[in-house]
Order: C-alpha cells, then sequence, then structure tokens
C-alpha cells in the first residue's frame, strides 16, 4: 500500500513533521511553492519517493489556479514547455501525479502531451482521479508509461477520526485488492491522525513508496 501526501511545498514546518514520520510515506510537491524545493530535497535525503504535482485545470472556476496551470485551450507546445518546467523545478521527482484537473484530465490530447512528455523524461504518472472521466491512467497505458491510479482520498473531511476511518479502509482496499494508492494533504489533522492512529490503521498492510506499485 503507499500513501501520497500532496499539495507539498507551502508550510515549511508543517512539510518537514510530515518528512519526519517513521512511515514510508511518498510526497508530492507543487512546483512553484515556495519551500518545494527545500523540502523536496530533504524528502530525498529521508529516502521517500518524490513525485512533481501538475496543476491542471479544474471544472470549477473558483478555485485558485497555480502557476504553470495546465489549461484545456493550451496548444500542444505550450502543455509541453509547461510539464518540462515543472519537472525542472522539482529534479528529484521520479514520478508525477495530477493537481485539480477534473476538467483538463478528461482531455485525452492534452493527456498525451502530457504523458509523452514525461515517458521522454523516465518519470512515471499517478492518476489522481480527481474524476470519473480522468483519461490519464489509460493514455499512460496505451504509451506504455509506468502508472498507477489512486484508490481513496483520506482526507475529504478534514477531521482526524475521519482520517483515521479513511486509513482503515484503504488498509482494507489493500488486502482485498493486494494493492491499494491513497492521497492526502498536508495538514494538521492528518498529521494527528498518522501519530494517534496509524500504527493501530496500517499495521494489517505493508507500506512503501509508491514507485513500486506503478506497472
Amino acid at each position: 500500500m503507499a500513501i501520497i501526501i500532496d499539495d507539498m511545498g507551502y508550510n515549511l514546518p508543517l512539510g518537514q513533521q510530515f518528512l519526519q514520520l517513521h512511515a514510508r510515506l511518498s510526497f508530492s510537491f507543487l512546483p512553484h511553492a515556495p519551500h518545494a524545493r527545500e523540502l523536496a530535497q530533504q524528502a530525498q535525503t529521508f529516502g521517500h519517493d518524490i513525485l512533481v504535482h501538475l496543476p491542471m485545470e479544474p471544472k470549477e472556476k473558483d478555485w485558485r489556479l497555480e502557476p504553470e496551470t495546465l489549461m484545456g485551450t493550451d496548444s500542444p507546445e505550450q502543455i509541453r514547455k509547461k510539464v518540462e518546467k515543472m519537472l525542472a523545478a522539482i529534479p528529484e521527482a521520479v514520478g508525477a501525479n495530477n493537481h485539480m484537473g477534473s476538467l483538463f484530465s478528461e482531455n485525452g490530447q492534452g493527456m498525451r502531451v502530457v504523458i509523452e512528455t514525461l515517458k521522454e523524461r523516465g518519470v512515471y504518472f499517478i492518476d489522481s482521479a480527481t474524476t470519473p472521466g480522468s483519461q490519464g491512467l489509460a493514455v499512460a497505458e496505451r504509451l506504455h508509461l509506468p502508472a498507477a491510479r489512486r484508490q481513496l482520498f483520506l482526507d475529504n473531511r478534514r477531521e482526524t477520526g475521519a482520517i483515521c476511518r479513511q486509513l482503515r479502509q484503504l488498509a482494507a482496499l489493500a488486502q482485498e485488492q493486494g494493492q491499494a494508492i491513497g492521497i492526502g494533504h498536508p495538514h494538521q489533522a492528518m498529521l494527528d491522525a498518522f501519530n494517534q492512529c496509524g500504527d493501530e490503521a496500517l499495521r494489517s498492510v505493508h507500506l512503501i513508496g509508491v514507485s513500486r506499485l506503478v506497472r
């Protein structure tokens, strides 16, 4: 089982607390967040799997967009240049997953350019599956890029008790299916959940870096 902590790079002290947890977590960094590079370097020192968190256009128009967000109106060359720039910002990354993207990730042509660019750089893809219509995993499989898909979000409710229940559910999915990937975010309730119930919730599974679950 693997757990990715997304949206890393904005809160330095909280990010460092996540990196120092005993759990074998994977971390995805927003490439233009102010502390992303520093935290990614520290994550590498701790031996964590590192991903670049590629921002993609959502259907909701009131979300704040990150710099270099991949937009549905971007040309293939614009998409390629943005992805290359974001990969260059986090050179420690061995994988990538999408940030938001409920609109862009349904665009098969746009996702093809993303996947082709990742493949050129030897970077695998995790489909965050922010929409049931996401084309990410299917395109990656067609282009023979190692990839996987998220099964469960851990913190749609940012409450420690709710996150603990999701951790147990993710462990149950991993036992049932043989493997599972969950995604959470770096906030205090998530940190408290790992500290309060992480050992108990995950004792029946082997927590590994997400790199070992791509195929």
